[in-house]
């Protein structure tokens, strides 16, 4: 496989399916739960066209091999708009063929198309091969902790605002 035959893409409602399962694929590696994604809450939450998300897909032969999922984001250290990257996945049989590297160049150009200045993502401390790749694309880093609120939490936090702000 060479990047010759490698088209990338901007995700459609019909790859929900393989999204999904290149979705899960991610998440066990990264020993994430995977069990709550579905094409159907792809298809209703990123793949339409009114989704603050964009999802771009590397397909070689109407398969899919890879993806990035993205949104915009504001860095006030910066004051400048970019996107943040929560997903880079390239299946384990299509790597270290530059499909990784074509997805991030592909997300940086979408973003510079409309004036955007940055591409920003994290990666595990433990996840060694990845922070190898994205010291290869010239990318900084910086330690520190990623938090994150999530179901039951999340509910009970949310419960817990309602209580005390009439914002909706």
């Amino acid at each position: 496989m060479g990047l010759d035959d490698i088209d990338i893409r901007r995700a459609h409602p019909r790859d929900a399916g393989a999204l999904a399962e290149l979705m899960r694929a991610l998440h066990v590696h990264l020993k994430e739960p995977e069990e709550h994604i579905s094409p159907e809450k792809l298809s209703r939450d990123v793949l339409h066209a009114a989704s603050a998300h964009s999802v771009l897909v590397a397909e070689q032969g109407g398969r899919l091999m890879g993806y990035a999922l993205f949104h915009e984001t504001y860095e006030s250290i910066s004051t400048q708009r970019g996107v943040y990257m929560a997903d880079l996945f390239v299946a384990k049989h299509a790597r270290r063929q530059g499909l990784g590297r074509a997805l991030v160049a592909a997300v940086a150009h979408s973003a510079r198309a409309r004036d955007l200045k940055f591409v920003w993502w994290v990666s595990e401390a433990w996840d060694e091969q990845a922070q190898a790749f994205y010291a290869a694309l010239g990318a900084s880093h910086d330690p520190m902790i990623a938090h994150a609120v999530s179901f039951e939490d999340f509910e009970a936090l949310a419960d817990e605002g309602e209580n005390k702000s009439p914002i909706a």
